[in-house]
């Protein structure tokens, strides 16, 4: 499909369906840093070259896009649980969306046999920004999230922890985090497991990673989308209310065997361009795409 730098903004089928770091100065924001600059980087113990990491401090010597599921939240000192699903999508430039909805079916709201919607109140936890990482000479993965936009605050701050991978490949995040509520410094710990990037069907998904940002200096209203593959979902905050969208391909359904793009999260009146992006191969960087009253900036674009 070519490339239409202004579609209309995309409607969609709704159903139900993440390291001790120096602390940084906050990412400038206005511009892309280069992959040098955001790309999370490795010293090998000796010889002095490079690596770099992925979403969960993960080593490789690509430059490669994440989908990162968490598997449990631990608040020390209790116990592992997940009320959540979670889900990190990260770009090679390190731009991130998270998203954390409640499983609690009881929070969703029926809006009729053609959609479904989960209220704000199943919203845990969203935000968005930029991450980056270290490995150091002993081999210990430290990472900082810059968020740029979050649910809880109009004063975003940033989180961090220690990666550690795990005999099984799964990541365990250990670190702190501050409270929104409280104020407080607290430690966390967090299970991370990373899906494979595969393209889906021959029929399905591109191996395709798009970034899509809006701001309004003036009022304060920003917005962010990030698709990997075969996920996308994106965050909108605008006088305080927050609009979320997270979309996945879905494979042998009845009435569509060879896969569709399917709505699992949406939160929220206004509408984000997930739709606009799904189903195009080569986005172009440094266009524009119209969304409701708002117009997005294509911010990166690579594939794999």
């Amino acid at each position: 499909m070519a490339w239409d730098p202004s579609p209309p903004c995309g409607k969609g089928r709704y159903v139900m369906g993440r390291m001790a770091v120096a602390e940084v100065e906050p990412l400038e924001f206005l511009s892309v840093p280069s992959h040098h600059t955001l790309a999370t980087l490795a010293r090998a113990p000796s010889g002095g070259s490079t690596t770099s990491t992925n979403h969960l401090g993960q080593q490789s010597m690509t430059n490669l896009p994440s989908i990162s599921l968490r598997k449990h939240y631990r608040k020390v000192p209790g116990q592992p649980e997940e009320p959540t699903s979670t889900t990190v999508l990260t770009s090679p430039n390190r731009f991130f969306v998270d998203i954390r909805v409640l499983k609690d079916l009881s929070s969703i709201a029926d809006l009729g046999s053609a959609s479904q919607s989960y209220l704000s109140n199943s919203v845990q936890w969203a935000f968005a920004g930029t991450s980056e990482s270290v490995c150091d000479s002993n081999g210990k993965c430290f990472s900082t999230w810059h968020h740029w936009i979050d649910s809880k605050t109009d004063d975003p701050a940033h989180d961090r922890g220690e990666m550690i991978t795990q005999d099984d490949g799964d990541v365990l995040e250990k670190g702190t985090m501050l409270n929104p509520e409280t104020g407080m410094e607290e430690l966390y710990e967090e299970l991370w497991t990373d899906l494979p990037l595969t393209p889906g069907s021959s029929s399905g998904p591109a191996r395709t990673c798009v970034v899509l940002r809006v701001e309004d200096v003036e009022t304060g209203m920003r917005g962010m989308v990030v698709r990997v593959g075969r996920w996308c979902q994106g965050i909108l905050k605008k006088d305080g209310a927050v609009s979320l969208e997270r979309w996945q391909w879905v494979e042998g359904k009845e009435n569509s065997p060879d896969g569709q793009w399917d709505v699992t999260v949406r939160v929220g009146a206004d509408e984000l361009p997930c739709r606009n992006i799904l189903d195009v191969e080569k986005p172009v960087e440094g266009t524009k795409i119209h969304c409701g009253a708002f117009s997005w900036e294509v911010v990166e674009v690579s594939t794999w």
